[in-house]
């Protein structure tokens, strides 16, 4: 008879692998970063990352720690690393038909079994099975347990590749659910993500906010103004993008992409305050692939995708990308028929990738985008005050023919035509005693050319616009302590360069109308320039650190300190001259993280975050701003934001449903934002006050049945200034009799923050007796109302909004590839909505419609 020691030894783990030897070999490999761990939490993350269901009473093994697992491995191989060391070992057995976890003997490797990788992938939505759980002997040694599984990932499962990263509220979405989903733009992905808020009228004018904090922009007349970046910091394949405007030509070959949110400058670094869009392309492989697809719809909706990848040399392996897009826009101008508010893009990226062993790789890329724009703003509504209603009245004195949206008559278009590229190269390093080194070099490219009109039927101006020329660089040095340590940990440096230029122009005609309509005789003829120029160097050091306090605490800490030096010139003619001079400012940027992390459960873990940035200082580009309040007016005070978080993250059911929800609070103090004044057209910088962000978001995913998936995601958002005392005033009040010289928006909501957004879709796969796989989705996703320009005008309110879309598909083998067919719906509900609204001269209201519906079909083609 066992003694009880020994029967507690072999239950300390219930199951473990063990599948039919026909099932063939384990195909499929997947990226890991675990910490050293208890041994439950450990082989719960493999599961989750494979598709692997293992179930077992954690208080029989919490007292076993296992080794760091970290790397590319099937299954199998990352729970041979994960026993290393735990005095267990996994072995097949009963005539290499199952695999058994059982305790080590002192015997050669080559004495043992072979180990046979049985696992078989199964698809990301499918449902788990239960597990049974079978113990008896091997070879008269101890069998701590032996399991047959059949599982997949967990629904919803959005864990980091990055081990330092904190665990606070993230969404990531795979590039196969965006081209299954038709989600092609950087504006798509609020569909798919709560909170997540972005307005778009060109590339060079994208603002983008999370949870109510972001870019602090909102007035959309004026000058354009470049000297103030934003606070949610974009990443693609770890390379900063320093304007929104980069990603706006669309979303093309992405392995994924990721929503954080909070401050999260400590482990992003550069103006990450408000949170981060991460995004990461796929690699070049050393196995041949190719695929091509086509898609078409209505409006003239085209889109086009060629891809090829494969190895060139045994070390060697390349990748080239190419895509084209269409949409003739929602907008007709009545006087000609053309077709407005749509856009060209053609691109291409190619990548070099190049592998030596295990140890290290070099993966170079570069890329190129080419995109024209038509951006045009439809006339909502003109207004009344003092009983006049002034934008009428000064058009009927040009004959300005004024026609409401969602159509125009212009006798002059808008028309931005953007430029851009990059080139990048990331190196790493893995040494044997488990340290890894990563280096990233990147150079980026990004012109803008707008010419734009002045909206209406007769010329007052046009051929107006702030050409912009940006180029930057960086560089990062990262090092990562082996994992599964007591204490494990990061170490980095980043330097980050820019130069942007930009040439504007405000050119009124000489017919005499420009005076009329503006009220000034002096504006006949008149070319208003303005010249500006930004030289940025930003150079970090960070160290983030895990400690691992206790098998299922651990507290991650991290500090990073941005030193910054930044210095600009703007220089303005013809009218209201001015030449600021060379201005410098330099500031140290603090950002902190501390988490503490408890794993309440096998599959529940918990955390409490705080995190504490700064976001860049800004030098002004208004000449109105230092005539009228000094010169230390042009230089505007870093931004700083606190944010706090407690969240909790889980499954139930076997793993058929996921779990995560938190509640949150972010406070931001010397708020960065714009004003504008109509007199003299020009924007500027400030500082104005403080605001809170507070509320709650919740996800829930369910396995409904066999191939049938769920998801739904909502964030409620109480954003408001605590202290907006000397805001600028809507047009409402500035246009009124006697208006105040500033207006108190102390306790009033944060504009661009709707209170409420929430996201919903499903997806069902099944297969049919020709074999052919096919698939239905739908999405819906709502934004609530929100003001459109930080005055918190009326007149600017965007009202709260629903999309709906659908898609079915089919695929099938085809040679040595795969063929799918697919149809889609966007917006199903034909629902007129603006991403942006504004006011206008004299009281008008603009806006800039969304996109119609749009039904389409896609054809597809991969080996």
């Amino acid at each position: 008879m066992q003694k009880p020691q020994h029967i507690l030894a072999i239950l300390a783990v219930t199951q473990l692998l063990a599948l039919p030897a026909a099932l063939a070999q384990d195909a499929t490999r997947h990226q890991y970063q675990l910490a050293g761990a208890a041994l439950d939490k450990t082989l719960l993350r493999i599961a989750a990352e494979s598709g692997v269901a293992l179930a077992y009473d954690p208080k029989l093994v919490d007292s076993v720690r296992s080794a760091p697992v970290s790397g590319n491995y099937s299954a199998t191989e990352a729970i041979e690393r994960a026993l290393e060391g735990t005095g267990f070992e996994l072995v097949s057995a009963g005539g290499g038909r199952t695999l058994t976890i059982r305790r080590a003997i002192a015997a050669p490797a080559a004495a043992r079994a072979p180990l046979q990788a049985v696992i078989t992938p199964v698809a990301l939505r499918a449902p788990v099975a239960a597990a049974a759980v079978v113990s008896a002997p091997v070879a008269n040694n101890e069998v701590l347990a032996r399991v047959t599984v059949k599982g997949a990932k967990r629904p919803g499962s959005q864990e980091s590749d990055d081990v330092q990263r904190a665990p606070t509220s993230a969404y990531r979405i795979s590039g196969e659910d965006l081209e299954e989903q038709n989600l092609t733009t950087l504006e798509d992905l609020q569909q798919l993500v709560p909170g997540l808020v972005i307005q778009s009228t060109d590339p060079s004018d994208t603002q983008i906010s999370i949870r109510g904090v972001g870019d602090g922009g909102g007035q959309a007349s004026g000058d354009s103004n470049i000297g103030m970046p934003s606070s949610v910091a974009i990443y693609v394949d770890n390379v900063y993008l320093p304007r929104a405007g980069m990603l706006s030509s669309g979303l093309g070959d992405i392995a994924y992409a990721e929503v954080l949110s909070g401050a999260q400058g400590t482990m992003f670094g550069a103006n990450a305050t408000g949170g981060v869009l991460n995004l990461q392309t796929v690699a070049p492989s050393f196995t041949p692939e190719a695929s091509a697809s086509v898609a078409y719809g209505q409006h003239g909706y085209t889109r086009g995708r060629a891809m090829v990848s494969g190895p060139l040399s045994d070390n060697w392996a390349g990748r080239l990308n190419l895509v084209y897009s269409n949409n003739d826009g929602a907008v007709t101008n009545v006087r000609n028929g053309n077709r407005l508010n749509g856009s060209t893009s053609s691109g291409a990226r190619g990548q070099l990738l190049y592998k030596r062993g295990d140890n290290f790789d070099l993966r170079l890329s570069a890329d190129i985008n080419v995109t024209n724009s038509e951006p045009t703003a439809v006339l909502l509504s003109t207004n009344v005050f003092s009983g006049v209603d002034s934008y009428l009245k000064h058009s009927t004195a040009v004959g300005n023919h004024v026609v409401f949206g969602p159509n125009v008559d212009l006798d002059d278009e808008n028309r931005v035509h953007v430029k851009q590229g990059g080139v990048s190269a990331e190196a790493n390093w893995r040494f044997d005693n488990g340290f890894k080194l990563r280096s990233v070099t990147s150079y980026r490219y990004f012109r803008s050319d707008p010419t734009y009109a002045d909206g209406l039927s007769v010329a007052v101006y046009n051929n107006t616009g702030t050409r912009v020329l940006d180029r930057t660089w960086s560089q990062e040095l990262r090092l990562d302590s082996p994992v599964g340590e007591k204490f494990d940990y990061a170490l980095g440096l980043t330097y980050l360069g820019e130069n942007l230029d930009t040439a504007a122009h405000t050119r009124y005609t000489n017919n005499k109308l420009a005076g009329i309509y503006t009220d000034a005789a002096s504006n006949n003829n008149l070319d208003i320039i303005r010249f500006g120029l930004l030289h940025d160097h930003m150079i970090s050091p960070y160290a983030q650190g895990t400690l691992h306090i206790a098998p299922d605490w651990d507290l991650v800490a991290g500090v990073r300190a941005n030193y910054e030096e930044k210095g600009g010139q703007f220089i303005r003619y013809n009218k209201a001259a001015f030449n600021s001079g060379y201005i410098k400012e330099y500031h140290v940027l603090p950002s902190g993280t501390l988490v503490l992390k408890y794993q309440l459960a096998p599959a529940w873990s918990s955390y409490l975050a705080g995190s504490y940035g700064e976001k860049s200082g800004g030098i002004n580009i208004s000449a109105g701003a230092a005539k009228a309040a000094g010169y230390d007016t042009l230089i505007i005070k870093p931004e700083k934001t606190k944010s706090t978080e407690l969240g909790i993250k889980g499954s139930l059911l076997d793993n058929k449903v996921s779990v995560k929800a938190d509640v949150f609070l972010t406070e931001v103090t010397d708020f960065q934002t714009q004003g504008y004044n109509p007199d003299d057209q020009q924007t500027y910088l400030l500082n104005a006050g403080t605001f809170r962000s507070r509320g709650a978001e919740a996800t829930i995913g369910v396995a409904l049945a066999k191939g049938w998936q769920a998801n739904l995601a909502g964030v409620y958002n109480d954003a408001y200034y605590t202290d907006y005392a000397h805001a600028r005033c809507g047009s409402e009040i500035t246009l009124s009799p006697k208006p105040p010289a500033f207006c108190n928006l102390t306790g009033q909501r944060v504009f661009n923050a709707p209170k409420v957004t929430w996201n919903a879709n499903t997806r069902y796969d099944w297969r049919t007796a020709n074999g052919l796989k096919n698939f239905v989705t739908a999405r819906y996703s709502y934004r609530g109302w929100m003001y459109g320009s930080v005055d918190n005008s009326s007149l600017t309110r965007v009202q709260g909004y629903g999309l709906a879309a659908f898609s079915a598909g089919t695929s099938g083998k085809l040679d040595r590839g795969e063929w799918t067919a697919s149809v889609w719906v966007n917006n199903a509900f034909d629902k007129q909505y603006y991403r942006r609204v504004v006011a206008g001269d004299y009281g008008s209201v603009w806006g800039w419609l969304g996109e119609q519906r749009t039904v389409g079909a896609t054809l597809a083609y991969k080996y």
